[in-house]
């Protein structure tokens, strides 16, 4: 090969060394120089093995997180967190729950104003009775079979609340959770923790009351983020 044909050659490979080369990040270059390079160079990729105690990891891409085993908990989860007593109680002072409370109120009330009538009417009629009239055991009779249909009454009333209340608070609770599922689903959240912010304060006056506020505030330090309250509010419509 002439002289001037090798010049030509050894030309053409410098020209062609250099379009290589300055396309790639050399080892020792900042990473801020080129970053869009940098992630061109580390991915896309199935899996990324690491080195633990000498034995090697796999970790993978998962549905919102990532893997490192076979096992189905052996990956991450994305974490939020409501504030369930807060929503709860909305729910619960909402018409859709309250108008059944109010109405079940207003005949108890009712049905009370029924009894002290009743109650005034004996009053009136044997208030001034003695021990010694002959009617004082007809009408001693008669108060304390009016005494224990009232007490009956009542405990028959106050049951009756109590299981309204109960079906209202797991109605709420059920609609709560729906509303959570829709949040969490739309945001990508996969576990969802009940809790109450640190910041609110204690509604508490005793010491019994005080502790299971500690108890009940699951998170001490967490981010904002995580705190889905007002998006679930808004599902609910409150």
């Amino acid at each position: 090969m002439q002289r001037a044909e090798r010049i030509v050659v050894h030309t053409l490979l410098v020209v062609l060394l250099i379009a290589v080369f300055s396309d790639r990040p050399f080892p020792g270059t900042s990473a801020d120089a080129e970053p869009s390079r940098l992630e061109e160079v580390l991915g896309p990729a199935d899996q990324l093995v690491l080195l633990h105690d000498g034995k090697e990891v796999q970790v993978s891409a998962a549905e919102n997180g990532l893997a490192w085993g076979k096992q189905p908990t052996a990956r991450s989860w994305s974490l939020g967190a409501v504030d369930v007593p807060q929503l709860l109680g909305n729910l619960m002072d909402s018409e859709r729950f309250a108008d059944d409370r109010k109405a079940l109120q207003d005949k108890v009330e009712e049905q009370s104003r029924e009894f002290e009538e009743r109650f005034e009417s004996f009053r009136e009629e044997y208030g001034e009775l003695g021990r010694d009239d002959p009617n004082f055991a007809t009408a001693q009779g008669t108060w304390q079979a009016m005494t224990r249909e009232y007490q009956e009454w009542q405990q028959g009333t106050m049951a009756i609340q109590q299981k309204l209340g109960a079906e209202q608070v797991e109605a709420a609770y059920r609609e709560l959770v729906e509303a959570v599922d829709i949040v969490a689903e739309r945001e990508g959240v996969e576990i969802v923790l009940r809790f109450i912010p640190v910041s609110d304060p204690f509604e508490s006056d005793n010491l019994e009351r005080a502790s299971n506020q500690v108890r009940e505030r699951l998170l001490i330090r967490y981010p904002d983020a995580v705190d889905l309250t007002s998006k679930v509010e808004t599902e609910l419509g409150l």
